[in-house]
């Protein structure tokens, strides 16, 4: 099945959306020069105010409620890690994962379930306090971080903590219940982020979501929910001043609205961008769209208490019917890419590059379902308006590809996750990253494993999946990780609670003077080795 994308326009109804911007956006940025990135901003400071357009801000700017594609930037602006993953170099040498002390000078096993931290001396948090082991001890405190935590996304990545000790003021002793191979990569990753101690004794859990205390290379100035985040440069951040004086964070929900801004001159960097709209930007000589490849897929998940979609050969069969070459290319264009299965190379030698994770058949996909005694009951997909880039689209290419099986596809469209995952819908899309790379920290076990979004909420649970989750936690060897892993794929395909759609990117705009590196996460890294202007 070929789907152009000129197909693609007409099925989505996007030809205004993505039409050329008017010729007089032209003169608006000559016009509007002074306001581009690089020059200085009035007043006595001489770096200028780097101003951003996103789609939308998270309502809490506490970074374990935030964990989201809307959620990271600015938590990675607000806060450091003990250890930080160097994507650049990851990036030269395709299938390595480096990490580098932040934080933290060191992270060293000293049995099988102690890993001992080392900090940093001297570093100064947002309120003047000096970093110590007593923020180490705030941030992985039981009802934060662990067991206790009230977030399923930290539990999975870190409820195995059974205990922090308090070494001498720089160190501090990280006890797991269970031996873990790969905490250096948990704290360089979603969830590891120090908060100040003396902030969250003095405010409590609410304060890190109104008003934050980090390390990281901005604070925060103003937060308005849903229209504008704005932060000031920590001009005593360990790494050096930051690049610019302050960052504006504005919500501009339309896309072509931002990239008329970007071209006025009223934004730096704009994101979120659909492939279709790059071409708009190379008329400019001072604009660039960007597109980068993202650790992150968006999947379907299908809810298996239904009975449209309870027989497992019922679900194999609709992963089969899917074309995912026409698919990916109709969404993302030619720079589309669909990982064989959940993995990533980045899993060095536990990764099976030869593995084939539903492939396009059309006829067995017609065989499954004769002897599923499948008898033509519609499926009914579930989709949020504007959440994930493309999503709208790929629900339509995907309604007329089941349709070619005899497979009867509604569409809905609701506004919300919550609304998304209430009852009554068949099928969803999820999306799945990479959060560090390993198993137990991307795709396979925060997304499908017990404590996911998935197995909690009931859409889908299997015995058998979560006892191979378990014995790759405990495994050691590589060998055996490897095994238990490919294992798990394994299973995850005869089950078939979902599947691989694409890869996803991350097309974004900005001004040619902004020199910055979007990272294959959604973070929105300032620091002043990642930040600087032309």
């Amino acid at each position: 099945m070929t789907i152009t994308r000129r197909d693609l326009l007409r099925l989505i109804g996007a030809g205004t959306a993505t039409a050329a911007l008017p010729g007089a956006f032209s003169s608006i940025a000559q016009a509007a020069g002074a306001q581009a990135a690089g020059v200085p901003a009035a007043g006595n400071d001489p770096r200028p105010v780097l101003r951003i357009a996103v789609q939308a801000l998270p309502a809490s700017l506490e970074p374990l409620e935030t964990i989201s594609n809307i959620g990271l930037r600015q938590t990675t602006c607000l806060f450091d890690s003990p250890l930080r993953r160097d994507f650049k170099a990851e990036a030269a040498t395709p299938g390595t994962a480096k990490i580098d002390p932040q934080l933290a000078t060191a992270v060293t096993r000293i049995d099988d379930l102690t890993w001992r931290m080392t900090l940093r001396p001297g570093v100064t948090l947002h309120d003047g306090s000096t970093l110590s082991a007593a923020d180490v001890a705030a941030t992985f405190a039981p009802g934060r971080i662990g067991p206790d935590t009230p977030w399923p996304e930290v539990r999975i990545l870190f409820g195995h903590l059974a205990e922090v000790r308090t070494v001498d003021a720089l160190t501090v002793d990280l006890v797991t219940r269970n031996p873990d191979p790969v905490m250096p990569q948990r704290l360089a990753a979603y969830g590891a982020w120090i908060v100040g101690a003396k902030a969250m004794a003095a405010g409590g859990p609410e304060t890190m979501r109104t008003a934050p205390v980090g390390a990281g290379p901005y604070k925060l100035a103003e937060f308005v929910r849903d229209t504008r985040l704005v932060l000031n440069s920590h001009d005593d951040y360990w790494m050096g001043r930051p690049a610019a004086r302050e960052v504006h964070i504005e919500v501009v929900p339309e896309a072509a609205t931002r990239i008329a801004g970007l071209i006025s001159g009223e934004y730096d960097i704009v994101t979120n961008l659909l492939p279709d709209q790059m071409p708009q930007l190379d008329g400019y000589d001072d604009v660039e769209a960007v597109a980068v490849p993202l650790d992150l897929v968006h999947m379907l998940f299908y809810d298996t208490r239904r009975p449209a979609v309870a027989d497992a050969r019922i679900r194999q069969a609709l992963n089969y019917a899917i074309d995912y070459d026409a698919l990916g290319r109709a969404v993302w264009g030619e720079r589309f890419s669909r990982p064989n299965g959940l993995q990533t190379p980045a899993f060095g030698p536990l990764y099976d590059a030869d593995r084939r994770h539903f492939p396009f058949d059309p006829a067995r996909a017609k065989a499954l379902l004769a002897e599923a005694g499948y008898g033509g009951t519609p499926v009914r997909m579930r989709l949020i308006s504007g959440y994930y880039v493309g999503a709208e689209a790929a629900g339509q290419i995907i309604q007329a590809m089941w349709a070619q099986i005899g497979v009867p596809l509604e569409l809905e469209f609701v506004e919300s996750m919550k609304q998304a995952l209430e009852p009554g819908a068949d099928v969803r899309m999820i999306s799945a990253a990479f959060r560090f790379p390993d198993p137990l920290g991307g795709g396979v076990v925060p997304a499908w494993g017990p404590d996911s979004a998935v197995q909690k909420r009931g859409f889908w649970s299997s015995d058998r999946f979560n006892a191979a989750i378990a014995e790759l936690r405990a495994a050691q060897e590589t060998a055996d990780r490897r095994r238990i892993f490919q294992h798990l794929l394994d299973l995850f395909d005869e089950e078939a609670p979902g599947v691989v759609l694409y890869g996803v990117n991350e097309v974004y705009g900005k001004r040619r003077p902004v020199n910055w590196t979007h990272y294959p996460l959604y973070y929105l890294d300032l620091r002043p080795d990642n930040l600087s202007f032309a």
